[in-house]
């Protein structure tokens, strides 16, 4: 009965990634498609923006469930689960072994979605520039972030960390001024990280708080922007940006166990900042992204070396973040993504949930790591204000090391610890053996074949 759910629904991906394929060949930029009187009027460009976020959602392979199976799948922090259970886009077979290349679909699917979302929000900035609409700023901002949040993931995924090298090359960086059609070569780590951090800083200037946690605010702006100044070492400002993002008093911490599991199941929490919203109309199933207890598939099961740092008494991320398989292997699977907001299991279908890009605990964790690394005390405050939170009280050891053990018990499966790997410059090793040693090529994905077959730019070494 296993295989024969599993093996349907396989048919049933095939089948849409195929219609999938066929609507992004023949769908054309938003500036081709929509006459120059969409960007007339304020609602024009607000719908313009909605396109670029419902770009971003692509079908399984964009801001869905991607954009954390692919990282989430070069760690030590899941393991190989059931050999019954399976995923809708396949990555547990695909990526997990390691073995992914030019051709892996996922990888080249990311792509494709996250430069057609490039692609619309420059068209946005290039009218908005020119508008004379009195919130032109405003809407220009957003798709400015737009734009810096999607070239910052595709820098994450294909290419080496800035720490490692900033003269590697990155991805190529598509500005409103380049033509639609017009082949760019690969930018470096440095040109790609500066890029983004000049349209972040543009952006912030502009943007308002007027929004919610639907669309990209002045807040989540000052988040990206401390999210990538501490993966890129400048510590200083990512204190200052994470500090500026939590004087927004509409945000806070979650401090008792039915709130935080509101937030993972109900997708209802004043500790997201930015999400991306998926309701019953969208595409996938992403509440089924690590497992599908509807279906029994477990095909990934939470490694031991994560499982160990939690206090599972007291910690109330425990008992949402993980499940005891029901099948009896006495492993835990991941359930932090198993929402029930739109989940309707009796027509057997396992829901949709928010992609949560940018959440509270994550500016605590930044301030903390910067101002360990930096020797300042304040390190202590922003750490213990968080596990107080959780449950679990003061720290107590070596402050740097019990800030990255916080940093990996909070942020599971949401794709920091690949990143964490790789500006670390740590390897890993997984109990069956395979991993990636600290200095792999692996850790930067390959640019898919379907790209250098049209553009010619170089592949990454090692593939």
């Amino acid at each position: 009965m296993k295989n024969i759910i599993k093996y349907t629904y396989l048919l049933l991906l095939l089948v849409g990634f195929a219609a999938c394929e066929d609507e992004f060949i023949e769908k054309q930029p938003l500036d081709e498609v929509a006459p120059e009187t969409l960007f007339e009027t304020e609602a024009g460009f607000r719908t313009a923006l909605d396109g670029v976020y419902a770009a971003m959602k692509g079908d399984f392979l964009g801001y869905n469930f991607c954009i954390y199976t692919i990282p989430e799948n070069i760690n030590d922090d899941i393991i190989a689960g059931s050999p019954y259970g399976f995923t809708f886009e396949n990555t547990h077979a695909d990526i997990h072994s390691l073995n992914y290349d030019y051709q892996s679909f996922q990888l080249e699917g990311f792509w494709k979605f996250a430069y057609e979302a490039i692609n619309n929000a420059n068209s946005i900035i290039k009218y908005g520039q020119n508008s004379s609409l009195r919130n032109k700023d405003q809407f220009v901002a957003e798709a400015l972030a737009q734009r810096a949040l999607i070239h910052y993931d595709l820098y994450r995924f294909f290419a080496p960390a800035y720490a490692v090298n900033t003269d590697a090359l990155a991805v190529p960086y598509r500005l409103e001024t380049d033509e639609l059609l017009v082949k760019k070569p690969r930018n470096t780590v440095q040109e790609v990280i500066q890029y983004v951090l000049d349209d972040l800083n543009a952006a912030e200037k502009m943007a308002t708080n007027d929004v919610n946690s639907y669309r990209i605010s002045k807040t989540a702006i000052q988040a990206l922007l401390a999210r990538v100044y501490h993966e890129t070492g400048n510590y200083e400002n990512a204190m200052k940006f994470a500090k500026e993002a939590l004087k927004d008093t509409r945000y806070d911490l979650d401090t008792d166990a039915s709130a935080l599991e509101n937030q993972w199941r109900q997708d209802d929490s004043n500790e997201i900042i930015f999400r991306i919203r998926f309701d019953e109309k969208d595409n996938g199933s992403n509440a089924a992204m690590f497992a599908i207890p509807l279906y029994s598939s477990f095909p990934y099961y939470v490694s031991n070396d994560l499982l160990n740092l939690y206090d599972q008494t007291n910690d109330i991320r425990f008992d949402v973040y993980f499940e005891s398989d029901p099948m009896g292997s006495g492993n835990y699977y991941p359930e932090k993504h198993v929402g029930m907001r739109t989940a309707d299991y009796d027509n057997y279908n396992a829901g949709a949930i928010d992609i949560k890009l940018v959440r509270v605990p994550e500016l605590y964790l930044i301030i903390a790591e910067s101002a360990a690394r930096e020797g300042l005390s304040e390190a202590e405050t922003y750490l213990n204000a968080l596990r107080n939170a959780r449950g679990i009280g003061d720290y107590s050891g070596d402050l740097l090391t019990e800030v990255m053990n916080e940093r990996r018990r909070e942020l599971a499966f949401e794709g920091f610890r690949f990143t964490d790997l790789k500006r670390l410059q740590m390897g890993f090793t997984r109990p069956d053996g395979s991993g990636l040693t600290a200095d792999s090529p692996r850790f930067a994905l390959p640019i898919p074949k379907l790209e250098i077959d049209r553009s010619g730019i170089q592949q990454n070494p090692g593939y």
